[in-house]
């Protein structure tokens, strides 16, 4: 979402509080410190994958009200100081679990090394953490390799105008006046 003027800058606040959407790629049996492919591998798994049976029966946990730790690599504020600052200085401090509310957790697909997985959760959920949190349930950790927002609120990925179109428009709506 991109807000243009003032007022449309100070409303994205509140679109984003409402409910998401998100399509989510799962690597099992390898964890980073990100929670993501772009961390540092730091745990390994030598156990065997589990199957779409064990993954949906794990994924049963993660619907409703859950409690999440918000991962060191976020923007959460710990005494004054934003967790991701104190990461990439590699310090690590504790952190309190926080609610998370999942409305659908849907498995999309098993592969080879992982799943897909729909998600629609609402504000504050961290689906790094959620993606996490469902490998370690499944004994074999786990990361995301892919995660795209397919929806906030109101507003669907399939709705989306792409941005250098829209500048493409401003710009044509500009010179005809």
């Amino acid at each position: 979402m991109i807000g243009i003027g003032r007022t449309a800058t100070r409303q994205l606040g509140d679109l984003m509080r409402g409910d998401k959407e998100y399509q989510a790629e799962v690597v099992l049996g390898v964890s980073t410190d990100t929670g993501d492919l772009t961390g540092r591998v730091i745990a390994h798994s030598d156990s065997p994958l589990p199957n779409r049976e064990a993954i949906l029966a794990a994924m049963e946990s993660f619907r409703g009200e859950i409690e999440q730790i918000p991962p060191m690599y976020s923007a959460v504020k710990v005494g004054g100081k934003r967790l991701y600052k104190l990461a990439r200085k590699g310090e690590t401090i504790e952190r309190q679990p926080r609610s998370a509310i999942i409305r659908e957790l849907e498995c999309t697909g098993v592969h080879s090394n992982g799943f897909s997985m729909r998600v629609v959760c609402g504000h504050g959920t961290y689906i790094r953490t959620l993606a996490e949190d469902i490998g370690n349930a499944l004994g074999v950790g786990a990361h995301l390799s892919r995660l795209i927002r397919t929806r906030v609120g109101d507003f669907c990925l399939e709705n989306a105008s792409d941005l250098d179109r829209l500048v493409e428009e401003m710009s044509v709506g500009m010179t005809a006046h």
